[in-house]
């Protein structure tokens, strides 16, 4: 069993190494590519707060099957469920917000999201689209009501002509 005097050390000792983690990460980055550190402070990137609401930018994915044709959106965690969900803003962020990172996906990644998409929606995918959205919500005394849904990007991802 631990004394007092060693958790005090071991507590003390992880808390001056954040902050200095963080900086070398920043000193590295900076010169290189930035590593990814052993500790991670949370970011709470999608949620952008301003006077009287907030807004919160999210992905969706809307799977186009071929035999129904009825479209299936799917939320990133249906289609990437091996994903935790603290990762899932993260992994959107890096890989589906911008088109043009979207379109230069190799035929392995697109043959990978086939197999998620057609995991996810049940049934054989032609297409799929990964659309932006941001989230609109005010404030009130009975608390945050979402005033609008507007579509920032909408990318698509063909299965069949491949």
């Amino acid at each position: 069993m631990m004394s007092k005097k060693t958790i005090k050390y071991l507590f003390v000792g992880v808390m001056i190494w954040l902050p200095v983690q963080y900086g070398i990460v920043g000193i590295v980055g900076f010169y290189h590519s930035e590593p990814w550190p052993a500790f991670v402070f949370p970011g709470f990137k999608n949620v952008y707060i301003y006077e009287g609401g907030f807004e919160i930018a999210k992905t969706e994915f809307v799977v186009y099957p071929g035999e129904s044709g009825e479209p299936i959106s799917l939320q990133p965690q249906e289609l990437f469920p091996e994903i935790p969900l603290s990762q899932v803003p993260g992994f959107m962020r890096t890989h589906f917000s911008d088109a043009s990172n979207i379109k230069t996906f190799s035929p392995q990644a697109i043959n990978w999201l086939e197999i998620q998409a057609k995991r996810a929606a049940g049934d054989v995918p032609v297409r799929m689209d990964v659309v932006g959205l941001i989230e609109y919500y005010s404030i009130s005394d009975s608390g945050a009501v979402r005033d609008s849904l507007t579509e920032t990007t909408r990318t698509s991802v063909n299965f069949v002509s491949r």
